[in-house]
This record gives structure tokens, sequence and C-alpha cells, in this order.
């Protein structure tokens, strides 16, 4: 499935997807590299194996920016994002090598350590057949989507840091704020965290974000409401966004302009949509 574009080394990316498609949610890996393959990128070089091989950090070497793509038994979701650094020391079991490894081995034998990523998409079902759980599925959409915006930054698509606009998410859950901050930076926005309203009122006020998004439901229901309201009523001018998990009735009980709202998002949240409106909103 490797597809070497030509071209010279500067520039080059790596798409490496692994996992065992004919064990569920453990071909992540492959099915997403499948799906970036489809794209036909330039400079783009896409491949997949059923695990990380020894063999593996010659490709690696010779590219300058490089996306592992595996599945995650556990951990946040929709997937997770790690900076790849090379292993103080060079472990492997047979062929299976680490991407910490791999890293060390590109540096040790090639005096090459590109930028490398590894991404880990939540996966829920791992038996014995070759289809991707229905939750699987939405979480490799999110991670494709994170996946062609850092290969547009990496290709200088993506705004300047002169136009960089700063977004505050208020959320009490951690895996919702880091998903988020991830999509977000990797689109060229500056993001800040809040965890409560409190919080978010005294950050909006040290930061001054030029939107925030935050959650409906916090430390009460209705939390996100009323801390809209305050907001307001402290003098912010820029758009408020609404997280909800509570589906399409939620559109029905709050008026999103009476409360000073631009808009709601759903949960899961559509990056992509999400990305497209504050960009039209902030004027990016």
């Amino acid at each position: 499935m490797t597809k070497a574009l030509p071209g010279g080394r500067c520039g080059k990316i790596l798409i490496l997807g692994y996992g065992n498609p004919g064990r569920g949610d453990d071909g992540l890996g492959p099915a997403l590299a499948e799906r970036i393959e489809s794209l036909d990128l330039a400079g783009v070089t896409v491949d997949a194996a059923y695990q990380l091989n020894i063999e593996d950090a010659a490709a690696v070497a010779d590219h300058d920016q490089v996306i592992l793509i595996d599945a995650a038994v556990k951990g946040s979701e929709p997937f997770s994002v790690r900076r790849v650094t090379p292993a103080a020391d060079i472990t492997f079991t047979s062929h299976l090598v680490s991407a910490e490894s791999i890293l060390a081995i590109s540096q040790d034998v090639f005096g090459r350590v590109p930028e490398c990523w590894l991404i880990g998409i939540r996966g829920y079902e791992f038996d014995l057949y070759e289809v991707l759980s229905e939750r699987a599925e939405r979480n490799l959409a999110a991670a494709f989507s994170f996946i062609t915006r850092k290969i547009e930054e990496w290709k200088g698509n993506i705004m300047s840091n002169a136009e960089e606009k700063t977004i505050l998410i208020i959320d009490d859950d951690p895996d919702i704020r880091s998903s988020m901050r991830i999509v977000l930076e990797s689109s060229g926005f500056s993001v800040g965290e809040a965890a409560t309203g409190e919080e978010g009122l005294k950050i909006t006020q040290r930061i001054k974000p030029d939107a925030v998004i935050v959650d409906l439901m916090m430390e009460t229901v209705d939390a996100g409401s009323k801390f809209s309201q305050e907001l307001k009523s402290s003098g912010y001018e820029g758009p408020v966004y609404l997280l909800s998990s509570a589906g399409d009735s939620v559109r029905f009980n709050l008026d999103a302009r009476e409360l000073g709202l631009a808009g709601i998002f759903q949960k899961p949240v559509d990056h992509k949509m999400l990305i497209t409106t504050l960009k039209t909103k902030l004027g990016n």
C-alpha cells in the first residue's frame, strides 16, 4: 500500500498506520492510512502494517515529518496525540519495536530524527472480525480531520501566527478539553482551558479570548447558559458557543440569541464544523 512520491528530502511526510484489520478496532491504524492515501496528497507517503518493525526506521529517516497511527484500548476519546522522541535504549521483541525505538534507530543508523507524532485512536471492540465498531468509526473520522489539518499546517496552509485567534474552552471533562485543544491548535488557534464557570470568568479577563466555548452542564444543570449570561454582563463582547450532549431538544429549550449565544455545538463535536464555524465567525 506504500505510495512513494517524488521530491527532495525537504517537506517529505510519512503517514504510517499499523494494527490488525482482522481484530475489529485494532484495524483503526491501517483504515485511517487507507483513507488518507485516497486523498493522493503530493509529498505524502502512506503505508500500513500489522505492527512497527525495525525496518521502518529507514522509511522514518527518509522523511521530515512522521505521523504514526495505532488503535488505543483505553485513554482519551476520540484520540490522543503525543510527540515521540528517541528512546534512550533500543528495545524490541522479535521484530516488534516501539515508536521511540524506531526514532532511536533512525538517529543512530541514519543520523536523522524527523518530527514524529503518535496518534492513538480509541477503540472498543477487538474480537476476530474485520469491521470497526460504530464508536471507533466516529473516532477515526475525528482523527482523519486532525491529521489532514496537520498536513496542511506542515505545508504552510494554516493561518500564520499574526492571524492567530484565541479560543477559551470551558468544560469539566478534561478529555473533551484535550481533544478540542488538539483540533483547534492544529488549525492555528491558541487555546485556553477552564474546568468551571468561575475559573472561566477569571481566565477570560486574563487572556481576553476571541471566542468562548462552554459546556451546558458542568457544576450544575444549565451551568453553561447561566455562565454565558454572566460573561456578557461582565462586558465580554466576543462570540460564545454552547456545548450540549442533550441532543436536538436543547435547540427548543434554549433561545440562543436571547442568551447572547453565537451558536450551539452538539456532542460529540463535529470538528470540521467547529473549525469552519470559528474561522468564518472570526474572519480567518
